[in-house]
């Protein structure tokens, strides 16, 4: 059986932080959703602790022109 190739994960992980720039982003530990958005990463794993997200993957937006890629 062939496998489909899916899209790559640092593709999605980038849309979905780009309306983040500058800000500190807890993802799903999936990374299929922003969980929260705060300005400092103890500020973001709190919130994201706060809604139930045990091992959220954080992630520092850049405010600029270049791309961030989570692993």
């Amino acid at each position: 059986m062939k496998s489909r190739l899916k899209q790559p994960r640092a593709m999605s992980v980038n849309q979905l932080i780009k309306p983040y720039p500058g800000r500190w982003v807890a993802l799903s530990q999936d990374d299929t959703y922003v969980v929260s958005v705060a300005s400092s990463p103890k500020a973001v794993l709190n919130q994201a602790r706060k809604k139930g997200e045990a091992r959220p993957h954080l992630v520092k937006v850049p405010d600029g022109s270049w791309v961030a890629i989570a692993f």
